[in-house]
């Protein structure tokens, strides 16, 4: 059974290790993790599949744009991938939404599986920036629009 619950101060070791062997370098560090669950403890998801934490969420308010939230990051443990995780998180994130007028998220151009999925939500392209991270790392930011 899968469910999604927001995240325990106990379950930030296991974030901490999904993120890692998710993003590798490009991937949270601990203390971030710790100070994302203190500064946004509601927008701090985990999945679980019977009781062992198998993927995370987490979503933020914008400062930018007043109405936006981001999604900075959407992970699944390897071996719990291709069973629907990562769409009840994004399901989840969406349903989360209420009161924003727009979810923003940035997909690796090459992480096609991903951009498919948010494609399949109705998040749309609203620009590809080279060089998002470094040289020669470029992001899609897509954007799915909440507020009708």
């Amino acid at each position: 059974m899968i469910s999604i619950r927001a995240a325990e101060k106990i379950d930030l070791k296991k974030i901490y290790e999904i993120e890692t062997e998710a993003f590798g370098n490009h991937g949270y560090p601990s203390f971030f993790i710790r100070q994302a669950f203190d500064c946004w403890a509601n927008g701090l998801l985990v999945a679980k599949k019977e009781k062992e934490i198998v993927g995370y969420l987490l979503q933020v308010p914008s400062s930018a744009i007043k109405g936006d939230a981001w999604v900075l990051s959407l992970a699944v443990a390897k071996k719990a991938q291709g069973i629907g995780l990562g769409k009840q998180l994004l399901e989840t994130a969406i349903e989360n939404a209420n009161g924003y007028k727009r979810l923003l998220l940035t997909v690796c151009p090459k992480n096609t599986g991903a951009y498919a999925l948010y494609q399949l939500y109705g998040f749309y392209l609203l620009e590809e920036e080279q060089d998002y991270f470094d040289i020669g790392e470029d992001r899609l930011v897509l954007a799915l629009d909440i507020a009708k």
